[in-house]
This record gives structure tokens, C-alpha cells and sequence, in this order.
């Protein structure tokens, strides 16, 4: 059980360290999910849809609109349009954050 513990306790210092170089440090723990949950998402595909992303969010629409807000301003994501329909819009991850 202690070597759990302790590979547990190595796994979540590697994981701080790594948040600390990439500078998601400064972003709230609601906001490190949702980015998490977008960069699972999308997979290997480099854009995916917002609104697969809705679908699959667990949180109130109002928290995600404002935390990807937040992940726009800090240029992690970005949103572009689709050429087809204006109305549907999609999300990309800067490559540094998901390699």
C-alpha cells in the first residue's frame, strides 16, 4: 500500500510540475477540466465541434461559456467558424498543450 501511495504521490507532483511549465497553474480547477475534457475530445483530430463539446460537458452552460472564455484569453484555445455554416463553430487546442 505505501508503494501506492507513494507512486500516487509522484504521479500528482509530475502532474503539477508539468501544469506549472505549460503556466495552466493559473487557471482554476473548473477550467483545467474543461480543458481536459476538450483535449480528450477532440482526440487526434485537430478541431472538434463546440457543440460535441456541450453535449458531453457536465457542467452548467454558463461555467463552460466562461471558462472557455478564460481558456481564450489565456491562448490555449482557439474558436473558428465553419467556412460552411456560420453557425457552427469549432475548437482548437494550441499543440504545445496536448503533445
Amino acid at each position: 500500500m505505501k508503494e501506492t501511495k507513494q507512486s500516487l504521490s509522484d504521479l500528482w507532483a509530475l502532474l503539477r510540475n508539468k501544469e506549472e511549465q505549460l503556466g495552466l497553474n493559473k487557471l482554476t480547477l473548473t477550467e483545467r477540466d474543461i480543458l481536459q475534457s476538450i483535449i480528450h475530445s477532440q482526440g487526434n483530430d485537430k478541431l472538434i465541434s463546440l457543440q460535441e463539446i456541450l453535449e458531453n460537458c457536465s457542467y452548467p452552460r454558463a461555467t463552460f461559456f466562461r471558462c472557455l472564455k478564460k481558456l481564450r484569453t489565456e491562448n490555449i484555445i482557439k474558436i473558428k467558424k465553419s467556412s460552411e455554416d456560420e453557425r457552427k463553430s469549432f475548437i482548437e487546442v494550441l499543440s504545445k498543450f496536448y503533445n
